[in-house]
C-alpha cells in the first residue's frame, strides 16, 4: 500500500489525515451543554466527524454539496436480478424523475450523474491500462470540478447492481472469504427470496475470478480485474477529495468498496468520509469497519445505492444545527496578574556617589613630603609652553 501511484493521473495527489483533536473536542463541548438531557445520542459520531473535516469543536451546517453518482455497465450475469439497467436508471434522473431525483431535490442536493466506460472484459481484466487512466482521470476531474464550483462536500454513490457486485469481489478479494460470504441474498419485486439473481451473480463472478487469480495488491490491479470502469472512477473521486481535504458522504456497497480501493491510493482516504447510513449488506459492514469509519446514525436501510443519501444528508446537517444551538456555559474571562507590590516601610535606596580613587604616583625614590607631592601634581597640570 503506498500513499500515491507511481503513475498515472492520480501520482501527484497526497492525502492529509484530518486532525481527530478536534473531535474530541467537539465531544467535550457537547458535555458541556446546559441541558438536562444525555446529548444528541446517535447525532453526536456525525458532529465530531464534522469538527475533524472543519477543524474546530463546534462544526457548523455545511453550504454547498454536491452528489456525484456514477454509472457503468458490467459483464453479463453481474447485474441479475437488478429492476432497471444501469443507463436507464442514469437516464431517469438526469430528467429528474424517480424516487431518488425527488429526495434528493426535496433535500436541496444539486446531482450529477458521471457515466464511466463499461466495464467488458471476460476471460481477463476488466480494464487496460489505457481504460484505467481513462477512468482514473474521469474520477478526479469530477471531483475537481465540483470541488472548484464551490462545494464543500460532496455525496458519492454508485448505480446498479453491476457495482454492487464488483463490491463484493473486492471485499472478497481484501477480506481473502470466499465470494458467497459477501453476496447477500436478493430479493424479487414483492419480497420473495430471488435464488436465480444470486446464483447468477454467483456463477459469474466465479467465471470471472478463474481468470483473475493471484495478482499482487494494488489500487490499480483491483480497479483492472475487480472493481471496473465504475468503482475506479468512485474511488479516484474520493481519493481526489481527500487531497483537497473535502468532506465525503458515501452510500452503499460500491461506495465502500470504492473507498478502500482509494485506501490503496492514498491510507488517509477514508477518513474524509462517513457513511450515515449502514445497511445489512455484508460488503458495508465488512469495509466500514476494516475502514475505520465513524458510527453511522443507526436506521439501517436496506435500499438501492445512494437512496439513503439524502436522509443521510438532511439528519447530518439537523445534527449539527442543534450542536450549534445547544445552550453553552459562558466563557470565563483569563484574571489580569497582579502587579508586583513595593514595600511602603522600606526608602528606595538612593544610588551611592561614585568614589574617586586619588591618583597613584610611582614611587621614584624622590621625597614623599606632602608640600612635594602638591608641587609635583600642579607642574603636570600646567600646559605646556606657559
Amino acid at each position: 500500500m503506498t500513499e500515491t501511484t507511481d503513475a498515472g493521473p492520480l501520482a501527484d495527489l497526497k492525502a492529509k489525515f484530518p486532525n481527530g483533536v478536534w473531535t474530541t473536542r467537539a465531544n467535550a463541548r457537547l458535555q458541556d451543554a446546559l441541558i438536562e438531557g444525555a446529548g444528541l445520542g446517535r447525532l453526536q459520531p456525525a458532529v465530531g466527524w464534522a469538527a475533524r473535516m472543519q477543524a474546530t469543536e463546534a462544526p457548523v451546517p455545511f453550504t454547498s454539496p454536491q452528489m456525484l453518482l456514477f454509472a457503468g455497465e458490467y459483464p453479463d450475469g453481474w447485474a441479475a436480478g437488478d429492476y432497471a439497467p444501469v443507463e436507464e436508471q442514469a437516464e431517469a434522473l438526469e430528467q429528474g424523475e424517480g424516487p431518488l431525483a425527488e429526495q434528493a431535490s426535496r433535500a436541496g442536493l444539486p446531482f450529477t450523474v458521471v457515466r464511466t466506460p463499461a466495464s467488458e472484459g471476460v476471460e481477463g481484466p476488466l480494464l487496460d491500462e489505457t481504460e484505467l487512466n481513462e477512468v482514473l482521470r474521469l474520477g478526479r476531474e469530477a471531483a475537481d470540478r465540483a470541488i472548484d464550483a464551490g462545494a464543500d462536500i460532496l455525496l458519492i454513490a454508485g448505480l446498479g447492481a453491476g457495482a454492487a457486485t464488483a463490491s463484493v469481489a473486492v471485499c472478497s478479494f481484501i477480506a481473502k472469504d470466499d465470494i458467497t460470504t459477501y453476496q447477500p441474498q436478493l430479493r424479487a419485486p414483492g419480497g420473495a427470496v430471488h435464488d436465480a439473481a444470486w446464483m447468477g451473480r454467483i456463477a459469474a463472478l466465479r467465471d470471472h475470478l478463474a481468470f483473475n487469480r493471484g495478482f499482487k495488491r494494488s489500487p490499480e490491479a483491483l480497479i483492472t480485474r475487480l472493481g471496473g470502469a465504475q468503482l475506479g472512477a468512485m474511488a479516484a473521486a474520493i481519493f481526489t477529495a481527500a487531497t483537497r481535504s473535502t468532506a465525503i458522504l458515501i452510500d452503499g456497497p460500491a461506495a465502500m468498496a470504492a473507498m478502500m480501493i482509494a485506501r490503496d491510493f492514498g491510507l488517509a482516504a477514508p477518513k474524509w468520509c462517513y457513511a450515515p447510513n449502514r445497511s445489512t449488506h455484508p460488503v458495508v459492514v465488512k469495509l466500514a469497519k476494516q475502514g475505520g469509519l465513524a458510527d453511522d446514525l443507526g436506521f439501517e436501510l436496506d435500499l438501492p445505492e445512494a437512496a439513503a443519501l439524502p436522509l443521510g444528508w438532511d439528519l447530518l446537517q439537523t445534527g449539527l444545527r442543534i450542536s450549534q444551538a445547544l445552550p453553552m456555559p459562558a466563557k470565563e474571562e483569563p484574571e489580569p496578574e497582579p502587579e508586583p507590590e513595593t514595600a511602603a516601610a522600606e526608602p528606595i535606596p538612593e544610588p551611592e556617589a561614585a568614589i574617586v580613587e586619588p591618583p597613584v604616583i610611582e614611587e621614584t625614590g624622590a621625597a614623599t613630603d606632602p608640600t612635594e607631592l602638591a608641587e609635583a601634581e600642579a607642574a603636570e597640570e600646567k600646559p605646556t609652553g606657559a
